[in-house]
């Protein structure tokens, strides 16, 4: 038994040492401020790498506010025609995710290569079969932007953005050629579509939109050319 002594003895002193040990590095890690355990999960993250925080809500406003875009684009889905708009919106953004529009554009007419062969090898004659082409376009349009956030292009600043969807009625004027002669006809006109701003400032911002229409076509059925714009939009100034 007195052998067996020392040896217990020894035991003991090992797990009340171990035990404290453990307990004083519980206790540091309860201790550890929550300031720099912040600090090293941004670091883990990246985000403190890269100066950028993120943001929740959007850093631009329009609601209340009256939005004015110079655009220009291309239809290209007409085998005979294609088509260059330049126009003029104005949004009025009653809400912030909600606008009413009203737009308008003068569509400026090239022949395609296939109405060039035609021309050059039937004379007029089969043209009887392309009896309508586009002259310019107007409507009212509501929209809803559900989407907004950001991007990084090109910089470590971020680039705000926001999605609209589109929907609207019209009227559409056209060109009518019956046997080599030319009448104009208005025509009752919808339109679906979506679109992206990337705001470059409070005031200005870049506008890409997308809009299908469709009108009845002359002869009967349904037209439906398909517009691809890019404007620059001007914001009035945020209400106080």
């Amino acid at each position: 038994m007195k052998t067996l002594k020392p040896i217990l003895t020894a035991i003991c002193s090992g797990v009340i040492s171990l035990t404290m040990v453990t307990g004083a590095f519980a206790q540091a890690d309860t201790d550890l401020d929550t300031t720099e355990l912040d600090e090293r999960l941004l670091q883990y993250w990246g985000n403190e790498t890269r100066e950028i925080e993120t943001l929740q809500k959007r850093i631009y406003r329009k609601e209340s506010r009256h939005e004015f875009t110079l655009f220009g684009g291309v239809i290209p889905n007409d085998a005979f025609f294609s088509y260059y708009p330049l126009g003029l919106r104005w949004d009025m953004f009653f809400a912030e995710d909600f606008a009413f529009e009203v737009w308008g554009s003068y569509a400026i007419r090239v022949n395609s290569d296939l109405e060039d062969f035609l021309e050059d090898n039937f004379n007029q004659s089969i043209l009887v079969d392309v009896p309508q082409s586009l002259q310019w376009l107007a409507g009212v349009d509501f929209l809803w932007s559900p989407v907004h956030g950001k991007i990084g292009l090109l910089t470590d600043k971020l680039t705000h953005f926001d999605m609209h969807l589109a929907f609207g009625v019209g009227v559409i004027g056209t060109t009518v050629r019956q046997l080599g002669e030319e009448t104009s006809k208005i025509d009752i006109a919808g339109n679906i579509g979506l679109g992206m701003r990337v705001f470059l400032s409070e005031q200005l911002a870049l506008r890409l939109d997308y809009r299908q229409y469709f009108y009845p076509a002359e002869g009967g059925g349904l037209s439906h050319p398909a517009e691809v714009t890019l404007g620059v939009s001007f914001f009035t100034a945020a209400p106080e």
